[in-house]
């Protein structure tokens, strides 16, 4: 008997057999909700704050140095002295300057004798017009060697500008010192203080004269201070625009000349609100681009939202993208959420 028939039979009956035991299809089963933290997110008119690093200075503050050459007699003063209005600071040997102005003197007496006495002969018409203008031109010639002589003398002596303070002492007794080469670094208490900062192009549009400032060092509390000055020109190295901080403080408690300062700018308040959201509320962030979930009606679900970040401060991000009034957020827990996600907001009210 020919074994095909059989070959056929039993193929036809393992085919049944596959169709009858064929699994159901898997059901989805739902994740539990996740437990998570929520915060609202806030509108707010509060410009994003400047922030920078400052340099503290008085505002009078100049290099003194002499007028004229010569060998350096005394410095009565060192780094740190308190000196007042009028108070020598620093003279030079004043020998050859002081025969320069005997010198310049007798000049002058001698041209104003000379004046005289063509003045007389000029009247008994034994001198010319032109003899007694020589002569007005000779004694003003003279006065004004006498005066330059005893301005340089005058300018031989340092004298302190006003009641301040000296910062740098650079010279010492008996060396030689060129005209104009710097003696004393000084500085004024009466103009105040001011801090100064660069500012990149990008914000120093959003800064105006008279806006609110502080400045900060080594944790003590800040110090109010005013936009003072803004420069007109850009720094072409470092492409900053440099601005003046007026302090509030006439003379800030621990402050130096030359620290370094954490300064802060408050711009003018925004036209229009924006919106803030914790920093915990950001997640899968690129750059400037960035997700929220938001907590739906129910409060039982989330939506995850693309949003823009202006900038980040504090704890706090600023967002560009507005979220609808009244939206909650998730903050601790959001890593682990994803869209549509079950949630229970922890502190709700059921």
């Amino acid at each position: 008997m020919s074994p095909r028939p059989s070959l056929l039979l039993a193929l036809a009956f393992l085919a049944s057999l596959a169709g009858c035991g064929r699994p159901p299809a898997p059901t989805t089963t739902a994740l539990p909700p996740l437990v998570i933290e929520a915060a609202p997110a806030q509108l707010t008119t509060d410009a994003i704050p400047v922030e920078g690093t400052a340099l503290v200075s008085r505002r009078a503050e100049s290099t003194l140095s002499f007028k004229t050459g010569g060998l350096i007699a005394t410095i009565p003063v060192r780094a740190g002295d308190t000196v007042h209005a009028g108070q020598t600071l620093a003279m030079l040997r004043l020998d050859e300057i002081d025969a320069l102005v005997a010198q310049a003197r007798t000049a002058e007496e001698k041209s104003r004798r000379d004046l005289a006495r063509v003045q007389a002969l000029q009247t008994e018409r034994v001198a010319t017009l032109e003899n007694l203008q020589d002569a007005r031109s000779a004694l003003d010639a003279a006065s004004a060697a006498l005066r330059a002589a005893e301005f340089n003398r005058a300018h031989s002596v340092i004298l302190a500008p006003a009641d301040g303070r000296i910062l740098r002492r650079l010279a010492e007794p008996d060396e030689l010192a060129a005209p104009g080469r710097p003696i004393l670094v000084f500085a004024g208490d009466t103009a105040g203080w001011i801090a100064r900062l660069g500012v990149t192009e990008r914000e120093i549009v959003r800064l105006h004269l008279g806006d609110r400032a502080e400045i900060s060092w080594n944790g003590a509390a800040p110090v109010p201070a005013t936009v003072a000055q803004i420069a007109e020109s850009t720094d072409p190295a470092t492409r900053t625009v440099e601005v003046e901080l007026a302090l509030d403080a006439a003379a800030p408690v621990g402050a130096r000349s030359g620290f370094i300062v954490d300064a802060r700018i408050f711009p003018q308040p925004l036209p229009t609100p924006r919106t803030t959201v914790p920093l915990a509320a950001l997640v899968e962030g690129s750059e400037h681009h960035a997700h929220v979930f938001v907590i739906a009606a129910d409060q039982k679900t989330v939506r995850r939202v693309p949003v823009e970040v202006e900038a980040l401060r504090s704890d706090r991000a600023y967002l560009r993208t507005a979220l609808p009034a009244g939206s909650r957020v998730a903050t601790t827990g959001a890593e682990f959420l994803s869209d549509g996600r079950a949630v229970t907001v922890a502190g709700a009210t059921p």
